[in-house]
C-alpha cells in the first residue's frame, strides 16, 4: 500500500473551488421578486404570533387577567396610524410603473411611513395602561411596539428606492424606454426593486391594518 504524500509546507488540504460564472443580469428583476415573496412568508409566521397570542390568551382567560383595571385603548391614535400606514402603502403601489411619477410618490410613501411610528410614540404617552395589565395589554404594547420597529425597517427600505430614483433623477437617466442595453436592464431591476418593496409593504400594512381592527375594534 502506497504511502500518502505529505503536503508540502503552505499548500491547500484541499483543491480550489471551481470557477463560479457570475449571475447573468437579466435574472436579477427575477430574484427581486421572489425575494420580497419570500421574505413576506417569513414575516407572515412572526406577525401571526400575536394574533394567536391575542386570541389564545382572551380564550383562555387564565385567572380572569384577560384585563386588569380599567384597560381601554385610544382608538383614535389607532384609527390615524392606519389610515396614514394604508395612504403610505397605496401610494407606494401607485408609485409602481409609473416613472414620472415614482420619485414624489415615493418620497411621501416614505414620511407617511415615518409619521405613523411618530403616532405610535405619541400614542403610549397617553394611554392608561402598560404591559402588566393584563393579557390584553400585553398583546397590545408587544404587538404595537413590534409593528413600529418594522416600520422603520420598512421605511429604510423605501428609503432606498427613494435615492435611486432621485439619484436616477438627478443624472437625468431614463427609467424606461432606455435606448442602451446597459441602461434598460437597470431601470428593469429599479422597477423590480420598487415593486418588490411595494409589495412587501403592502403586506405589512394589511397585517397592521388587521391590528387595527382585533385591538382597537375587537378590543378586550
Amino acid at each position: 500500500m502506497d504511502e500518502p504524500v505529505p503536503l508540502q509546507e503552505g499548500a491547500a488540504s484541499a483543491p480550489a473551488a471551481p470557477h463560479i460564472e457570475p449571475e447573468p443580469p437579466e435574472w436579477q428583476p427575477r430574484a427581486a421578486w421572489v425575494g420580497a415573496r419570500q421574505l413576506t412568508g417569513a414575516a407572515a409566521f412572526f406577525l401571526l404570533s400575536f394574533v394567536f397570542a391575542y386570541f389564545y390568551l382572551k380564550s383562555l382567560n387564565v385567572g380572569h387577567k384577560w384585563v386588569i383595571g380599567h384597560v381601554s385603548p385610544p382608538i383614535g391614535w389607532g384609527v390615524a396610524i392606519a389610515a396614514v400606514l394604508v395612504v403610505s402603502a397605496v401610494l407606494l403601489r401607485l408609485a409602481v410603473g409609473r416613472p414620472a411619477r415614482a420619485l414624489p410618490l415615493s418620497l411621501a410613501a416614505l414620511v407617511l411611513s415615518l409619521v405613523s411610528v411618530l403616532l405610535q410614540c405619541l400614542e403610549y404617552t397617553t394611554l392608561g395602561f402598560g404591559p402588566a395589565s393584563g393579557g390584553y395589554a400585553s398583546v397590545f404594547v408587544g404587538w404595537t411596539a413590534f409593528q413600529a420597529v418594522g416600520t422603520l425597517g420598512c421605511a429604510y427600505w423605501i428609503e432606498v428606492q427613494v435615492a435611486t430614483l432621485w439619484r436616477r433623477a438627478r443624472e437625468g437617466s431614463a427609467w424606461a424606454g432606455a435606448q442602451s442595453a446597459p441602461e434598460a436592464a437597470d431601470g428593469a431591476l429599479l422597477a423590480a426593486n420598487l415593486e418588490a418593496c411595494s409589495f412587501f409593504w403592502g403586506f405589512y400594512v394589511f397585517v397592521a391594518f388587521a391590528a387595527f381592527v382585533i385591538l382597537y375594534l375587537i378590543g378586550t
